[in-house]
């Protein structure tokens, strides 16, 4: 019987993992012993197993889990030893958050109410943020008249980086931009506000 690998590799020879039978440092993360460590095909760490609670680019990441990095080194994905506020954001504590490449937060469960660019988003919900910072996606925790249309409470809205909505479903029949919609329709704008599209349904491209 062949004894079991400890080192798997890429096509070209780097590293793609490496079973820990030790605890080791890596990028100062302390990761646990009887873990596999992950690498990308460049060379850049993609993900173990901490064996403390530790700081990555200023994120308290919790001990016992893993920690994902992108092939361009920054943090991907954590969970945090507590409930704690992050670049102003509250986030949740009992399920992981998501980075973009940038180190921008990506997205995260809300541990409270969190008002942002006007828009207030309900607790205990997922937020999503696009790559500079704007919000992209949340649930309303209160109504709120966006770009013309109003938007209800307990509702999934998108927007696009400039802060534009960029598509909702009705919960109510609403005449927008002059022409009637009924519950249920999907609405999709592009960034400068215009309806193009509802779903289901037909094709809506009228000319500006």
């Amino acid at each position: 019987m062949s004894e079991p690998r400890h080192i798997i590799y890429y096509d070209n020879g780097e590293i793609r993992g490496r079973l820990l039978r030790d605890s080791a440092r890596l990028k100062g993360i302390e990761c646990r012993a009887g873990s596999w460590v992950w690498f990308h095909a460049n060379g850049m760490l993609s993900s173990c197993e901490t064996a403390e609670n530790t700081i990555v680019e200023n994120i308290p990441c919790r001990a016992d889990t893993r920690i994902y990095f992108h092939e361009n080194g920054r943090l991907m994905r954590c969970f945090l030893p507590c409930d704690s506020a992050l670049k102003g954001i509250p986030v949740r504590s009992d399920t992981f958050l998501l980075f973009h490449e940038n180190g921008m937060i990506s997205a995260c469960r809300l541990s409270e109410d969190f008002l942002c660019q006007g828009i207030r988003c309900k607790a205990g919900t997922w937020i999503g943020f696009h790559d500079n910072g704007s919000i992209k996606r949340c649930v309303l925790a209160e109504d709120i008249i966006k770009d013309g249309v109003m938007l209800r409470a307990g509702s999934w809205v998108c927007f696009h980086r400039n802060g534009v909505l960029e598509n909702y479903k009705l919960t109510e029949d609403a005449v927008i931009q002059g022409i009637e919609y009924h519950t249920g329709d999907i609405l999709l704008f592009d960034e400068n506000g215009w309806l193009y599209e509802k779903v289901p349904g037909t094709l809506i491209n009228y000319q500006r």
